[in-house]
């Protein structure tokens, strides 16, 4: 995808010249301010003397990337702190704390995901920031909301699954979830909207900032929206496993000659003597399909299968959407990385990576018809940037040296 250069007094990226500081762990916090990253923010990644858990045990978790991990660093880790600067505070002690306010107080956004009683204890409430700077965005990233009797704990992406009733949607008889990263993912895009949200309002209002909260559970919940208000409404609950028989054959899954699948998506049945007529049977198309009729449903499927094993699946995609039919190719994950599609809108990135060489990488859903997106920096080492961010802040050098001595930055 060619883009180009923003107008004369158009910022290149949406957010260039917007600042965030970001106090956070693992993915859903910290995933918020890289996507604000993406889109041009400076963003600031304050991390302990220990640096953020996520840099040795990222890749202990859904995704194992044990086998190209190194020390001080994940796969999990760059996706979660790319376009992103790192400086090492330890914020119980006083120049820490006071290094982070001064940091603040020029801020845009902050964003965290510790628990309550941990912001509380190091300061980084809303309250406290507030006085500091009380144009600040204080985005706040937790396991179950800011209030009711779990507004105290911490979770993961499981237990935001757990809770958002994901765990039913697998087809499996015992619970499980959905092995990948998807509610952390979710809080993250919601928590980044969230803080761009609150942008708006504050220039809107006169410059006022205010106190944004977002969690895995109501990400969760967002995202099965539609299943809550069906079984909210109806006496039956939501079907929500998938069976192939039960489904139209303008809606169904296809194994191809060349063994990968495709799909329909062709509501109602007006298309279905032109689907019957497009794959060579059109006798059937004045037979009408009842998917409350199990047997005869079986029976129309044993007719059709075969006649799908005779062409590959680019050649029925390309065929039946010629004859206004909507199919596509069941993609799986490496064959996204090399689709067409993908790249020609910057859904997928090709990357010359420090760490990781040439090599796609996931881009940004948003298209800027005048300004950049997908920017892509490598994750910050721990503690990388600590000396120019301090340099910047007014510190000299025997200060800087002063405090490293303390371990009060590392």
């Amino acid at each position: 995808m060619t883009e180009e250069a923003a107008p004369p007094g158009l910022p290149a990226r949406p957010l260039d010249g917007i600042t965030v500081v970001e106090v956070g762990v693992w993915h859903a916090g910290p995933g918020a301010a890289a996507i604000l990253g993406d889109l041009g923010a400076n963003v600031i990644k304050v991390e302990n003397i220990d640096g953020d858990p996520e840099r040795g045990e990222g890749g202990t978790l859904t995704l194992k990337s044990q086998a190209i991990d190194t020390p001080g660093w994940s796969l999990m880790f760059e996706l979660s702190n790319r376009n992103k600067r790192s400086i090492a505070l330890d914020l119980t002690s006083v120049q820490g704390k006071k290094v982070l306010q001064t940091l603040v107080e020029t801020a845009d956004v902050f964003i965290t995901n510790l628990r309550p009683g941990a912001k509380r204890k190091l300061g980084i409430n809303y309250d406290s920031l507030a006085a500091v700077n009380p144009r600040l965005v204080h985005v706040n990233v937790s396991g179950f909301g800011s209030e009711g009797p779990l507004a105290e704990e911490g979770a993961f992406d499981t237990l935001g699954q757990a809770l958002a009733g994901m765990f039913y949607v697998t087809g499996h008889e015992v619970p499980q979830p959905l092995p990948v990263v998807v509610v952390d993912q979710l809080t993250a895009q919601n928590a980044a909207q969230a803080a761009v949200t609150a942008l708006l309002a504050r220039e809107r209002s006169g410059g006022h900032g205010q106190d944004v909260h977002v969690s895995l559970y109501g990400s969760g919940a967002l995202l099965w929206s539609a299943q809550l208000l069906w079984e909210a409404a109806l006496d039956s609950k939501p079907i929500v496993t998938y069976d192939r028989i039960q489904k139209t054959p303008l809606l169904s899954v296809y194994r191809c000659k060349d063994d990968h699948w495709i799909v329909g998506t062709n509501p109602g049945r007006a298309l279905w003597p032109t689907f019957a007529e497009a794959i060579g049977a059109p006798q059937l198309g004045e037979t009408p399909w009842n998917v409350d009729d199990r047997a005869s449903q079986e029976a129309l499927y044993a007719a059709i299968d075969p006649l799908m094993l005779e062409r590959t699946a680019a050649e029925w995609v390309a065929h039946l959407r010629s004859k206004g039919l909507l199919f596509a190719p069941v993609q799986d994950f490496e064959q996204v990385l090399a689709d067409e599609q993908a790249r020609a809108n910057g859904y997928v990135i090709e990357y010359d990576h420090p760490r990781l060489g040439s090599i796609p990488l996931p881009g940004s859903p948003f298209s800027f018809g005048k300004q950049l997106t997908s920017q892509w920096n490598p994750a910050p080492d721990h503690g990388a940037d600590t000396d120019a961010i301090l340099r910047n802040l007014g510190y000299d050098s025997d200060e800087i040296a002063a405090m490293r001595e303390r371990r009060a930055v590392a």
